[in-house]
Order: C-alpha cells, then sequence, then structure tokens
C-alpha cells in the first residue's frame, strides 16, 4: 500500500495492473510544468507503474525520487520546418520513436504548446494534452489585434483535437471559452510531493538572515516582480525580501529596486535548483502574477507550512487560497496592507494543504485515463 501524508489518500499497487505512461516535455528546467511531470511519475512509478519521459533537449534542472526513463527526440534537426505544417511531419516521426523506445503506452500526456502542436497530430492511441496555464492570458493577452484571430485559429486546431487536462478550474474554463469545440476535457489538479520537499528542505539554507520574505518565479513579464515591489515599497516593511529566480526581466527589477530606494533590502538570489530551504526558511512566500496556472509554488509553500499572500490573478491561487490570502490584481494598497499585515502576524496567513493536492490523488485520477481515448475531433 502506498500512502500520502496529505488527506491519506492511498493508492494499492497490488490491486493495479501495469500501464506504460510516456509524458513529452521540452525539456526538465527547473519550471513548474516540469516539476509536476516529475512528481507524477515518481509516484505513478513508485507503486508499480512503468514510466517514461520524452524531452526534445538534453537539459535537467529538477531531480526525481525514481529513476525514471528519459530519452531524447532530437526535434532540433527538424526545427527547419515551417511551423504551420511541423506538427503533421514531426507527429509520425515522434510516434515512432515512442513506439520504439517505451512499446505501445496505455496513456501519453504531451505538455506545453512545441509537445501539444506535434502530439495534436499524434495517431497513438491515447494521447492527451495537460494545458498548464491560462491559453487566452499567456498568449493572447500580449500578442496585437492583428495577431490575435491567427492566434486563436491555431490554438482552436491544435486543443480541438484531443482530450486535455487543465491543471486548475480557472483554466478548463478558459479552454473552454478559447476552443468551444473542446468538449473532452477535465481537471486534474497538479500535485505537490510532501515527502521530496520536506526532504528537500533540509538542506543548508544559503540565507542567512533572522527573517526574510520571498518570491519564487522567473524574470518575466507575467510573474509582475515590479507590482511587487513598488507594493513592498509603499508598505514600508523592514523585512527583507528575496528574489530567487533569472529572467529577461532582471536587470530592469534591480533598476526598479534602485529607484524606489529599497535596494539594500531587496536581494537577488539567482536561480536555485533546490528552492525549498530557501522557502522553508521565509516568513511568507509572496505571488505577484498577472495570471498563473495553478500556481505550484503557492502549493509548495503551503505543504513547508509557510504563509502565503497572493494576487488573486487567474486562475490557480483562489483555487487554493481563501479570501483573507488574496488581493485584487492592481490594488498596490491592498498589498501593502496585507504584507503588513503578514509581517506582524504570520501565522494568521497558514492554509493547509488540502488532499485534491496530493500526488497519490492525482496519479489515481491519471490511471482513470488510462482507457482508450476516443478518435481525435479535427
Amino acid at each position: 500500500m502506498y500512502s500520502t501524508q496529505a488527506g491519506g489518500f492511498c493508492l494499492n499497487a497490488q490491486t493495479k495492473p501495469v500501464k506504460t505512461f510516456v509524458f513529452v516535455i521540452p525539456n526538465l528546467k527547473g519550471n513548474g510544468a516540469e516539476r509536476v511531470v516529475l512528481t507524477l511519475a515518481d509516484e505513478l512509478q513508485a507503486y508499480g507503474q512503468t514510466c517514461h519521459i520524452i524531452c526534445f533537449k538534453r537539459f535537467q534542472e529538477l531531480r526525481s525520487k525514481q529513476t525514471i526513463q528519459t530519452h531524447i527526440f532530437p526535434l532540433q534537426f527538424l526545427r527547419w520546418l515551417p511551423r504551420s505544417i511541423r506538427g503533421r511531419v514531426v507527429a509520425p516521426l515522434l510516434d515512432r520513436f515512442i513506439r520504439l523506445k517505451t512499446g505501445t503506452p496505455d496513456l501519453v500526456l504531451s505538455n506545453l504548446l512545441p509537445a501539444d502542436r506535434i502530439l495534436s497530430h499524434s495517431q497513438l492511441p491515447n494521447v492527451q494534452l495537460v494545458v498548464h496555464n491560462t491559453l487566452s492570458q499567456e498568449l493572447l493577452a500580449t500578442a496585437k489585434p492583428a495577431k490575435q484571430s491567427e492566434l486563436r485559429s491555431m490554438l482552436a486546431s491544435i486543443y480541438a483535437r484531443k482530450s486535455c487536462i487543465a491543471v486548475s478550474r480557472g483554466v478548463l474554463e478558459d479552454l473552454q471559452q478559447l476552443v468551444p469545440q473542446q468538449k473532452q476535457a477535465l481537471c486534474i489538479y497538479n500535485p505537490v510531493d510532501l515527502e521530496l520537499i520536506a526532504e528537500a528542505a533540509q538542506e543548508p539554507n544559503p540565507i542567512k538572515l533572522p527573517e526574510y520574505f520571498i518570491h519564487v518565479g522567473k524574470f518575466k513579464q507575467a510573474k509582475r516582480h515590479d507590482r511587487l515591489l513598488r507594493a513592498y515599497a509603499l508598505s514600508s516593511v523592514q523585512t527583507p525580501l528575496v528574489l530567487v529566480g533569472q529572467g529577461e526581466l532582471l536587470a530592469t527589477t534591480q533598476e526598479l529596486a534602485k529607484e524606489l530606494g529599497i535596494s539594500e533590502r531587496v536581494i537577488f538570489e539567482g536561480f536555485h535548483s533546490n528552492p525549498y530551504p530557501l522557502i522553508a526558511g521565509a516568513k511568507g512566500l509572496l505571488l505577484s502574477s498577472d495570471f498563473e496556472g495553478l500556481g505550484l509554488v503557492i502549493l509548495e509553500a503551503l505543504a513547508l507550512k509557510v504563509s502565503v499572500i497572493s494576487t488573486d490573478c487567474p486562475s490557480g491561487p483562489n483555487e487554493i487560497l481563501p479570501a483573507a490570502n488574496l488581493v485584487a490584481i492592481d490594488d498596490l494598497q491592498g498589498f501593502a496592507d496585507k504584507l503588513q499585515a503578514l509581517n506582524q502576524n504570520p501565522a494568521a496567513f497558514q492554509v493547509a494543504l488540502r488532499p485534491e493536492f496530493a500526488p497519490s490523488y492525482a496519479a489515481e485520477q491519471y490511471l482513470a485515463q488510462t482507457t482508450p481515448a476516443n478518435t481525435p475531433m479535427l
């Protein structure tokens, strides 16, 4: 019997026939979708299922508990193909590669757009596309008006072809509004591995401050570090703020910290493949995003019993946190006020992690998807 601490949800390896799962994802960088793939593969393999990961690049920043078979499909040699035909041309090659490496899998889970473009054309018997973010925000919101119609058509051509799994209810609703033809989608929450996180958090913490707040995420527009720094400056809180991550807006964010006169209290810590000791040592975790798929870092903080405040952005935070821990996206003063309250009483913002975010809960739901899918819709 395999069990998980969160809610005591159990999976019994002896009563389940062995299934073969294939996870396809561009690489295993240290981001949310990549962490989820490893967590699910670990969980399924821990009680006897067979898991394979197919990547397009040999690039891994994350560790796993199990030894997961990982195979590299050399997509870079085919990137000369125009995107408009790449999926149709490459799909038979990827199908053949998957069969060669894994046999005929019971379930193929495609993760992120580069994989979805290809596997939406797959002829393997049970391919499902895992949607990790609100596509309307991630792809359409920043596109020029002249490009939006083209993008909508492209997304429909991908996400109406196969059954889809959304990582939150908000992502599911967004997908169904964006692609009305998609009638075979459901929500399965991303899981968080309590045991792995607790073990990883025991490593030495490089932050030697008595207390600090933390934000973990790429320096990119969606994460809105500018909003976080402005609210932090407005709060006048003296507890230092540690920013973990890297990205194209790093220099811009560093310059803003200087302009706001808070650079001596803001620590740019760079990327950490194991951020858990830093999260575990924090007084609170802050999220300031314009949008999220679910907000995996929130789950990871709650797993470590760290208090969280977040913008009430689409689509994940309000499915994890109560209203008391949320603030309207553009309410800087409200964010500053909650930060002051968090600084004074972190315990008031602690939230228990619900059992539906346990790996075993997610694994059971993915096992239920191993019956052959319907034929492609388009």
